[in-house]
């Protein structure tokens, strides 16, 4: 009886031993959704989201009673060819009129969309991999993985230098637009929202795809060492314990 309580409490410990060095070794960050707080309009105001690890939505609202059209967010692209963003119907209150735009880590323009479609006022900036938007990105779109901004507007709030140039092409609503070369970085915003919002209407769900937790880097040395020396003494404990059937000799 004894043997095999000491067997369990050898199985027990060794178990739990074992977890929790996986638990050092592969400790994946991962966020998922995240609620805006105190993001700004501009670089250096945006919520920084690069530490949050993989991040696939992002839900919030914009203050537009007080004329705070745009929300900002510095985010980690870890995936540029499967980046996407797009804005979800969110229901009642929800913000029915959106633009969507991404700027590399200068504030440089990289794209933007103000309307899916004629009939669809949500905004979606495409992938070049598995694309949720109903149209292609036309070559537009990040082009390495690393630091950008990722900025939400209540149509049609446009971004401009500070020059008052404007940082993208103009065109249909319904484009994906890219950037205007003559532009310099992000200053401002025109502030040009369609008359008489409705105040209410406010909260917003951006989905995303390619954003945060790159690929786990390589354990360090010492916890590959841990790890096999756990398994050694696993092995070792276990088998004190096993009986060994002695075969008699006629």
């Amino acid at each position: 009886m004894m043997r095999l309580l000491r067997r369990a409490e050898c199985g027990i410990s060794a178990k739990l031993l074992l977890l929790v060095i996986l638990g050092l070794v592969a400790s994946p960050a991962f966020a998922g959704t995240v609620i805006a707080s105190g993001a700004g309009s501009l670089p250096g105001s945006a919520q920084d989201l690069t530490g949050a690890g993989v991040v696939t939505d992002i839900q919030g609202s914009l203050d537009l009673l007080d004329g705070l059209y745009v929300s900002m967010f510095a985010i980690d692209i870890t995936d540029y060819q499967g980046f996407s963003a797009q804005t979800l119907d969110v229901g009642a209150f929800g913000l029915a009129d959106t633009e969507l735009f991404l700027f590399d880590s200068s504030g440089d323009g990289i794209y933007m969309n103000d309307d899916i479609s004629g009939s669809n006022t949500l905004s979606c900036l495409p992938s070049a991999t598995s694309n949720p938007c109903p149209t292609g990105n036309g070559g537009l779109g990040p082009t390495s993985d690393g630091v950008y901004y990722l900025a939400i507007a209540e149509s049609a709030d446009l971004p401009w230098d500070a020059s008052d140039t404007y940082l993208f092409l103009s065109g249909s609503s319904t484009d994906v637009l890219g950037p205007d070369s003559s532009a310099g970085a992000i200053d401002g915003w025109d502030g040009g929202v369609y008359a008489s919002p409705d105040y209410d209407l406010n909260n917003y769900d951006i989905q995303l795809t390619g954003v945060g937790a790159a690929p786990a880097p390589e354990p360090a040395p010492w916890l590959l060492l841990l790890s096999a020396l756990a398994c050694t003494w696993i092995f070792r404990s276990f088998a004190r314990f096993i009986p060994v059937k002695v075969r008699s000799s006629n």
